[in-house]
């Protein structure tokens, strides 16, 4: 009896809505529709509502075990060749890892197609068209069964314990020949089944789950990783660090070695990769395989590009130290942390498709529970906030001499969550960035002048002469100073002390830094010592005088009618020693403002 194949339509899976958005989006109406109904008040009692049935699409092709033999069938005899895709499709893969299950799968699938070639004429009208029907079972020699059923989600597939046996039906009828009527018969379209049909047969005997071509496939590959880690290394070491003394001289050359260690290790995963195609494993040793050596992948990449990325910060944070723009300085921390966090969230995305987890659910989770997280995560909210607070108002930056609140130092390092800010006393305080929104930062570091106020005691009996030399004279040192403010001062004489007049001094410095500062003060300082010296003014030091006096006993001569004659002589005299003293400032008109530019 003559093959019949049915040619089946084509079907696009990507037009069939995935079963589990269907149940997620059917949760989440429930969820909303529950939401709402709880706040409308029911005065009457309402009939109970039916039960929601979860409707699942199943393509036609694949709803009964006619249709999916079918399918298998047909997609080997497509006019612009075999659908291997299409093949695979009608298998249960789920055993097999993500990242091998497209490949495999097709080698699988002629795998199966040249056991049952060998087994017997398949005749399609034969098998059952209801989708409730038994499963379909074919024997193979002594081995077991193949087997067409209905899977989880309703679509006829050939087995899981099918698809993990077709090695031994394999075995067990390599030697046989196709049966009558088949008109084409598959070679193996994987590069282990062309390896294993020209390898001796003495190496084809099973040791330990494998043959004895695989543990050999298996030792040369560990040995050519190596080899290609160690060529990696020594290869891309002299290059690129040749590359970057031109690019980027500054960068620490320790930094770049140490950076390319993984890139051989990534080297040496990816040749253990994509040798699995050619060793053929048998489905269970794949399982772990794959998952290990995608594990190792993934740790590889992730350890080299975490530190690539402290190399490329590295060449920035040396660029910006040259640069007299201090915003960099803030922004290569954040771009650096960012890029990592971004490493560390693409390795668990990867992560989690290697063992096949499903964020579906976790994402739903949050949001029912959304209002909790946000409860529960407003500081960290908050301090992002803060962070972004930094970067658009910029009220310091690192280096910056600031007041927070009780917190004062200066700013080494600004993060998502937190600053970090040095303090005068070497100790580090991590002020986290929610209270960069609402309290008053104090930049002391921004301030284009830095003031410094004191005063100079000098002695009592220094003339007025001296004094107004001694003061017209820093201001002159004040002009002349590089570092101070020449369009506002003040040197006065301004207060009788206790035990000196004091002169007070009232300067700005232009300077970037305390350091400079106290550098520049200490220079205007021993200038003004220099000047003292040269016109013979006296520093004044607290000093008291003991008077000792005899009294001598009699009547005091102040007293009687005399006294009240002896005042008022004494106040005409005071009056008319003024009237001479300020005789000038009646004749002179009154003096303009103060001209900080006036040199004489």
């Amino acid at each position: 009896m003559a093959t019949t194949y049915i040619r089946r339509p084509k079907f696009k899976n990507s037009m069939i809505l995935p079963t589990r958005w269907v149940m997620v989006a059917g949760i989440l109406l429930c969820i909303s529709w529950g939401g709402a109904s709880a706040q409308i008040p029911v005065s009457v009692q309402e009939e109970p509502a039916p039960p929601v049935v979860s409707m699942v699409v199943v393509p036609i092709q694949y709803a009964s075990a006619q249709g999916t033999m079918g399918v298998f069938l047909n997609a080997f005899y497509e006019n612009d060749g075999p659908d291997l895709d299409m093949a695979a499709a009608c298998l249960d893969l789920t055993q097999l890892p993500l990242s091998v299950r497209k490949g495999r799968g097709r080698e699988l699938a002629v795998q199966l197609k040249n056991i049952l070639d060998r087994v017997e004429l398949i005749d399609i009208e034969s098998l059952s068209g209801d989708p409730k029907a038994a499963p379909w079972t074919l024997s193979v020699a002594d081995v077991g069964q193949i087997e067409l059923a209905q899977s989880a989600d309703r679509r006829w597939r050939f087995t899981r314990e099918t698809v993990e046996k077709l090695d031994q039906f394999t075995a067990a009828v390599e030697d046989l020949e196709t049966v009558e009527g088949v008109s084409q018969t598959l070679e193996p379209v994987s590069p282990a089944g062309w390896l294993r049909a020209r390898v001796p047969a003495s190496l084809k005997g099973r040791t330990l789950y494998l043959e004895g071509w695989q543990w050999i496939g298996i030792l040369f590959l560990v040995i050519a990783g190596v080899i290609v880690d160690r060529f990696v290394v020594a290869v891309l070491q002299g290059p690129v660090l040749l590359w970057l003394r031109r690019l980027a001289p500054e960068v620490d050359h320790d930094l770049v070695r140490s950076s390319l260690r993984p890139l051989g290790a990534l080297a040496m995963v990816l040749m253990w990769w994509f040798g699995l195609s050619w060793l053929g494993l048998p489905l269970n040793v794949l399982r772990w395989y794959a998952s290990l050596v995608e594990l190792v992948l993934i740790f590889t990449a992730s350890l080299t590009a975490y530190r690539l990325v402290n190399v490329l910060s590295n060449v920035l944070e040396k660029r910006a130290q040259k640069t007299e723009n201090r915003f960099d300085d803030l922004l290569i921390p954040l771009i650096r942390k960012s890029l990592k966090i971004l490493i560390f969230v693409i390795a668990a995305v990867l992560l989690a498709e290697t063992f096949e987890r499903d964020f579906t659910g976790i994402l739903a989770g949050l949001g029912i529970g959304g209002l909790a997280l946000a409860l529960a995560a407003q500081d960290t909210i908050g301090n992002l906030f803060g962070s972004l607070t930094v970067l658009l108002d910029r009220p310091f930056q690192v280096g910056d001499w600031v007041v927070v609140g009780d917190v004062e130092g200066t700013v080494e390092e600004v993060g998502f969550r937190s600053t970090r800010i040095r303090t005068f006393y070497n100790s580090r305080i991590t002020l986290p960035n929610s209270r960069l929104t609402s309290a008053a930062v104090d930049n002391l570091g921004d301030r284009t002048y830095r003031r410094w106020s004191t005063r100079l005691g000098i002695a009592y009996d220094t003339s007025p002469e001296k004094i107004d030399a001694f003061c017209e004279g820093i201001r002159e040192i004040i002009r002349r100073h590089p570092s101070t403010r020449k369009d506002y001062f003040h040197v006065y004489l301004n207060e009788f002390g206790a035990s000196s007049l004091e002169i007070l001094l009232y300067v700005f410095f232009m300077t970037p830094d305390w350091a400079t500062e106290l550098r520049e003060r200490h220079r205007l300082s021993v200038d003004m010592i220099r000047l003292a010296a040269e016109l013979g003014v006296e520093f004044a030091f607290p000093t008291q005088t003991l008077y000792l006096r005899k009294e001598e006993r009699g009547t005091s001569g102040s007293g009687g009618n005399n006294y009240d004659q002896a005042t008022e002589t004494g106040f005409a005299n005071a009056r008319e020693t003024a009237r001479n003293l300020t005789r000038r400032w009646a004749e002179d008109a009154p003096p303009p403002p103060v001209d900080f530019d006036e040199e004489d």
